[in-house]
Formats: structure tokens, C-alpha cells, sequence
């Protein structure tokens, strides 16, 4: 009896895990990251530059993210941002992150459960001219990444893997 008891509860939990399709480990081939700009061209240099984050499930099993895209610099501790900026000068040259400061952990609402297909956008566009100094006339190349470390403090699996952006152009006059 407790041997075939024993089997009948290791087929119920096999079953329930296969019909079960909830909230899975993603990885970046998973996900899209993109960033957006209201515009390309014709910024001055003490013009904002409003860049907005994107994430989209490109799944079939639905993922948790964090949504809060808190940006800092790629120098600072993995857990003070969610998003790094690389920007590029027309000469070339990597722009260093002007200003940095610490952030708490992510509010509860900030974790979204994107199904597949599904985005999560970020709030407001962040204005980067503040980020880094826009001081050349021409083009900057800016990349971001995203790379979140948080949900575990709250029960949550969530999507953690560091995936990196399209790179827009962003365009500098006199």
C-alpha cells in the first residue's frame, strides 16, 4: 500500500509540473532590451536628452521583471542600479557617469509578471544630459544595459541575466 500510495503522489506532483507552465527562469535570449529617444538630432548641448527603457518577453512562459530601470554608473556597485549607460563621444572617447547615488530596494510594484510578447516600459524617460557632459558637436553612440539583482528579498524569481540594448545616435549641435 505505501509503495503504490508513494507512486500515485509521484505521478500527481510529475503531472501538476508538466501542466504547470507558471513564471520560469528567463535568460537573455528570452528577453529584448531596447532603448528609444524622442528624437536623434538636433540637441543642444543643454538640451535633455529623454531616453526611455523597453523589455519584452520574446518567450513562450511568462517572467518576472523588475520595471524600475533605475540607472547608475557601470562602475558602481551591482546592486545601486538596474541600468548602465555606455555613451560614446564623436571623437571616440567613453563619456564617464557625471553623478551617481544609492537607491533602496525596489518597491513590490515595481516586479511585473510580463507574459509572452508582453513589455514593460519605463515610467518616464530619463534625461541623460545630467548623466554625462554633451559638450562636443556631433554624434554620440549610447548603449544601455540592464542587469536587475533583486526579487529573491521578496519571494520573487526574477529575471536577473545582464542584457545589453540597441545603440541609438544621438545628435549634438553648436
Amino acid at each position: 500500500m505505501y509503495k503504490s500510495m508513494r507512486i500515485f503522489f509521484i505521478s500527481l506532483i510529475l503531472s501538476v509540473g508538466i501542466l504547470y507552465r507558471g513564471p520560469i527562469f528567463a535568460s537573455a535570449e528570452d528577453m529584448e532590451f531596447t532603448i528609444s529617444c524622442e528624437k536623434a538630432e538636433d540637441f543642444k548641448a543643454q538640451d535633455p536628452i529623454q531616453i526611455t527603457f523597453k523589455l519584452k518577453n520574446t518567450d513562450t512562459a511568462p517572467v518576472y521583471v523588475n520595471k524600475r530601470f533605475f540607472l547608475g554608473p557601470e562602475e558602481g556597485l551591482i546592486n545601486d542600479r538596474e541600468v548602465f549607460l555606455s555613451a560614446t563621444s564623436p571623437s571616440g572617447q567613453k563619456l564617464p557617469y557625471k553623478f551617481s547615488y544609492k537607491t533602496g530596494l525596489p518597491k513590490t510594484d515595481y516586479f511585473v509578471l510580463l507574459k509572452p510578447g508582453e513589455e514593460a516600459v519605463s515610467e518616464y524617460p530619463r534625461n541623460i544630459n545630467g548623466s554625462f557632459e554633451f559638450n562636443e558637436p556631433g554624434e554620440y553612440k549610447i548603449t544601455a544595459t540592464y542587469q536587475n539583482v533583486y526579487g529573491k528579498e521578496i519571494g520573487i524569481e526574477a529575471f536577473t541575466d545582464k542584457i545589453t540594448s540597441n545603440t541609438i545616435i544621438v545628435k549634438i549641435i553648436k
